[in-house]
């Protein structure tokens, strides 16, 4: 009779959770990366915003044009701000969802482990059995040939 786990399809349900938690880790962790890299572009923008600001300043340009180059460059720093939050609540989402597939994977890890111990139990008493019929075996011939 082969080895039949009998919490087989919790085992499997718990499987798919821990997958899932982990797949959501795995999309806040991109989300995070494309926060971070763009946070990286606008610090460039703004950059080379000073830097063309500061090149109209040295040439003598209307202050009209330099209004509009400063109102740019704080539309920028505002949108670095807004990044920067995002990327905070990124964070802490990743911190709870991390905590979350720990549980998940613990869970998991709990069954799996039972799933081991009675499937080394099973293959023991197996092998006993197995031990025991060729036991049986060699007494009978041994006795047959008495």
């Amino acid at each position: 009779m082969p080895f039949r786990f009998p919490l087989a399809a919790v085992l499997k349900y718990r499987e798919s959770i821990e997958r899932m938690e982990y797949l959501a880790l795995e999309a806040i962790q991109l989300e995070i990366a494309r926060t971070e890299a763009h946070i990286s572009q606008v610090d460039d923008w703004r950059r080379l915003a000073a830097e063309h600001r500061a090149a109209e300043l040295a040439r003598g340009v209307a202050s009209i044009h330099l209004q509009g180059a400063y109102e740019h460059e704080l539309s920028l720093e505002r949108y670095r701000d807004l990044l920067q939050n995002t990327l905070k609540e990124l964070r802490k989402n990743l911190q709870q969802h991390l905590k979350t597939y720990e549980v998940a994977h613990q869970k998991r890890e709990i069954l799996d482990e039972l799933r081991h111990r009675q499937l080394d139990s099973y293959n023991r008493s197996q092998a006993k059995r197995q031990q025991s019929a060729l036991d049986d075996l060699f007494l009978a011939r041994r006795n047959r040939g008495k």
